[in-house]
């Protein structure tokens, strides 16, 4: 019986991660897989994500590793040595023992390696995978990095792995330039895009016509212009009289509804603006509700594809490559099509008036999702065939 492992950094709250893990078990599924597994860093013994296709789930670390002065104890010593692997496998022990148990692991990098330029959890992983005696096939998956964060300890982690996977082109062509990923490197599109919106009642009035809105606690901590550049670009979606919007959290735990709920107190008074503020709801329950929207503005990566995949024409503020390199693969260009977080710094009206350009050219970009999208999530899906061969 083939077992598979999918190691993901946090699936419980962010929907984003959820929508992700979602994608590539339906992928390995397919493939007749007898028996798939999920490590996701914030759940703990007995959780279940109730994820289809999964069928057991791991909690990464230990729950007495989550006491502050523990954590606090664990940073310090990480900082010192690098992510010491000793360190790294007290804590994480109950995923650790496990490794021996399957015949892959798929390490989801995502953006983990974008932010950090010292030694990564996942390095440590790889490293302990290498040298067991039954030594599974490990993938890392659905990679995005920008050149300057491509360090020696992830050069290391790419000769002890099987492949890896990068999930637009400009992270792969800043991948490919260095020796370690000769024949490991396919460009294979993130597998939130294959995911099926789930239809859900709700009291919105679907008569209107909506632009969904979301924003990320993370562009609000990045950039304290962040706020004022939505005010612009709420007055300039106002301005179309025919235009509502839709406010719409991606990341749970109040992460989104933050920011979320200040635009929504700012401009509720207009009777045109709207709260989605049910956090209960699912990654393809939100995927409904964005399909449904007639355009759409997002921090959140896989917010936005949410809505790329179901077709409606999208605008992306955005914070890291992943961002640009997807916008790039699905139109040519990112050009109008992503405003980048730093630039809003020197112009405020930047988002609204990069708005103005997607409501314009509503009917060609729909034309264009329309026309690319069977191609796209072809290709997200082709991870399977790669995983079948690895496994026979």
């Amino acid at each position: 019986m083939k077992k598979i492992l999918i190691v993901i950094n946090a699936a419980k709250y962010n929907m984003g991660s959820n929508m992700l893990l979602r994608g590539i078990a339906q992928i390995v599924k397919d493939t007749n897989t007898e028996f798939v597994a999920v490590s996701s860093a914030d759940i703990s013994k007995k959780e279940n994500l109730n994820i289809p296709f999964v069928n057991k789930y791991i909690p990464r670390s230990y729950k007495w590793t989550n006491f502050y002065l523990i954590r606090k104890i664990f940073s310090v010593v990480n900082k010192l040595f690098e992510m010491s692997l000793f360190i790294e496998k007290i804590k994480n022990y109950c995923l650790y023992r496990e490794f021996k148990n399957f015949d892959l692991i798929v390490l989801v990098a995502a953006d983990n390696y974008d932010y950090i330029k010292r030694k990564n959890p996942l390095d440590g992983m790889i490293s302990y995978i290498s040298k067991l005696n039954n030594k599974p096939k490990t993938i890392l998956y659905d990679f995005s990095i920008s050149k300057e964060n491509i360090t020696q300890y992830l050069k290391e982690s790419i000769k002890k792995i099987d492949f890896l996977t990068v999930r637009d082109s400009i992270s792969f062509e800043n991948l490919n330039e260095i020796k370690e990923t000769k024949n490991k490197l396919f460009l294979i599109h993130d597998p939130a895009f294959v995911v099926k919106p789930e239809k859900i009642e709700t009291n919105i009035d679907w008569t209107k016509i909506y632009v969904g809105l979301n924003i990320s606690s993370m562009v609000l901590n990045k950039n304290e212009n962040v706020l004022d550049t939505y005010c612009k670009l709420i007055e300039q979606i106002l301005s179309y009289k025919e235009l509502n919007i839709l406010l719409i959290p991606h990341v749970m735990k109040q992460q989104d509804l933050k920011g979320l709920k200040i635009l929504y107190e700012k401009y509720k008074n207009t009777g045109r603006l709207f709260l989605i503020d049910n956090e209960n709801l699912t990654g393809p329950e939100l995927k409904y509700i964005i399909s449904k929207c007639r355009f759409f503005v997002g921090a959140r990566t896989h917010a936005t594809i949410a809505a790329y995949s179901s077709c409606v024409p999208t605008l992306v503020l955005g914070y890291s490559i992943k961002s640009l390199g997807i916008a790039k693969d699905l139109f040519g260009t990112y050009k109008n099509y992503v405003v980048k977080l730093d630039e809003i710094s020197e112009n405020k009206y930047l988002l609204a008036d990069s708005f103005k350009w997607i409501y314009e050219n509503e009917e060609n970009i729909k034309k264009h999702l329309i026309s690319v999208m069977p191609k796209y999530i072809e290709n997200a899906s082709s991870v399977g065939k790669i995983i079948k061969d690895i496994l026979n």
